[in-house]
């Protein structure tokens, strides 16, 4: 007599595999704000909107402080590419060492008979 019973029904419950997240990914609702917290997300929504705007768009539609934050955040952020383009180059040559050719057989050849000459005329000048 056999008896088939699911993971579920003997108490095994199968593990998940994702990636569990203990960090809140959402805001406070409006009415529990308070006023220092509605106007940080007054600023967040603003700043979110102004971050991916053209370079040239920004200098035409921003003014004053906002302008500056603007410039400020991409003269930080093209330091800190051109850094790492830096960085790149220089750890491309450890990652990436340049590779010797290969010698052809006939090369070899001479290379090995270029050898037994050097070794012959160190002898015959001894």
């Amino acid at each position: 007599m056999a008896v088939a019973f699911t993971l579920f029904e003997i108490g095994v419950v199968p593990a998940t595999h994702g990636r569990v997240s203990t960090q809140l990914r959402a805001n406070l609702p409006e009415d529990m704000m308070s006023p220092e917290q509605k106007q940080i997300a007054e600023i967040q929504k603003k700043w979110n909107e102004i971050r991916f705007m053209d370079r040239d768009a920004a200098r035409k539609e921003l003014d004053g402080e906002w302008l500056e934050a603007y410039n400020r955040f991409f003269e930080k952020y093209d330091d800190d590419m051109n850094r790492m383009t830096e960085y790149a180059q220089k750890l491309e040559k450890m990652i990436q060492p340049p590779q010797i050719e290969k010698k052809a057989k006939g090369q070899r050849k001479r290379d090995a008979y270029a050898k037994v000459l050097a070794r012959e005329a160190a002898r015959a000048g001894n």
